[in-house]
């Protein structure tokens, strides 16, 4: 059994055989409520003994546990057969009753995402009850993207229902963040784009509202080829914070930032000399090319 995070109280981990009983009472629950699916009748454990023989490996269950008690899980499921869709997976999610909108789904989402990406996957793919309203906030505060609708696509209790189609690109999210988004935080965005391509997400954002880019910085970033002179300091939103695999903060003092994985310990661009301004901004190009190898040699080592 692997304990792959910890949430405050919550433990997300494998799924074992011995959790299959508590797996089907929570499907069930779902499927009572119809919240989830359009299942309508109760899985038996039969069914579940055969859900479980096709998972395992890279189709892999995670379940969430509170004081000793598994109170949600998430599976990755085959999309398909062929070979050319050996890098999607369809994600299901459940969530007992009491524990809706507590924060369990975010944790598992995130948990098994990374398991996925780790597993080789590209693209996440889910298919979600078009009334599902805490569903859709939760899929999309995740950075799932809407495909499309199926319109009445299924038979609920005697009446047509519409499913809407989900994605997400597996790609890490990398988060740079300081204290107005002016500066170094801006170029160390740039500059990590510049190295690692489309292979990483990355984004950057002050815990502090701000107008416009330092005008010092902008003009060094054009000494390298960089233009930043239409770039918008973004104020730091709370979703993308949870969806980040790595925040990254500068060296200014920033507030309100749920945690820090690492901090760059560089100095403040604002009123310094171009001579001055040139050296942060080769302290950043460095450190943004480092970071940026790194991510990218993981995400080329996947299968």
């Amino acid at each position: 059994m692997t304990a792959y995070g910890v949430a405050g109280s919550l433990c997300i981990r494998e799924a074992v055989d011995s959790d299959l009983a508590t797996i089907r009472a929570i499907y069930n629950q779902g499927i009572e409520d119809r919240v989830a699916t359009l299942d309508e009748a109760p899985k038996s454990e039969a069914e579940m003994q055969a859900w479980s023989g096709d998972h395992g490996g890279r189709f892999a269950v995670m379940v969430a546990e509170r004081d000793g008690r598994v109170i949600g899980w998430a599976s990755l499921n085959r999309y398909s057969h062929r070979c050319a869709d050996r890098g999607l997976a369809d994600l299901s999610v459940y969530i007992e009753r009491e524990s809706r909108g507590t924060g369990v789904g975010t944790a598992l989402l995130h948990t098994i995402e990374r398991y996925a990406h780790q597993a080789g996957f590209h693209k996440l793919i889910l298919f979600a009850l078009a009334e599902n309203s805490a569903g859709q906030r939760l899929y999309r505060n995740l950075g799932f993207r809407d495909v499309g609708v199926f319109e009445e696509h299924g038979r609920l209790d005697g009446r047509f229902v519409d499913v809407v189609v989900k994605e997400k690109l597996l790609k890490p999210l990398i988060l740079f963040v300081c204290k107005h988004n002016t500066g170094r935080s801006q170029m160390a965005e740039a500059f990590f784009r510049r190295f690692a391509g489309d292979a990483v997400e990355v984004a950057s954002a002050g815990t502090i509202a701000a107008d416009r880019p330092d005008p010092g910085v902008v003009t060094a970033m054009e000494e390298v080829g960089i233009d930043l002179s239409s770039a918008r300091p973004k104020l730091l939103e709370p979703n993308v914070v949870r969806r980040a695999d790595l925040i990254v903060t500068m060296g200014c003092d920033v507030e309100g930032v749920a945690r820090i994985d690492e901090d760059w310990g560089l100095p403040d661009p604002k009123g310094q000399t171009p001579e001055r301004l040139r050296e942060i901004r080769d302290m950043v190009r460095a450190k943004a090319q480092a970071l940026a190898e790194r991510y990218t040699k993981f995400a080329s080592a996947t299968p």
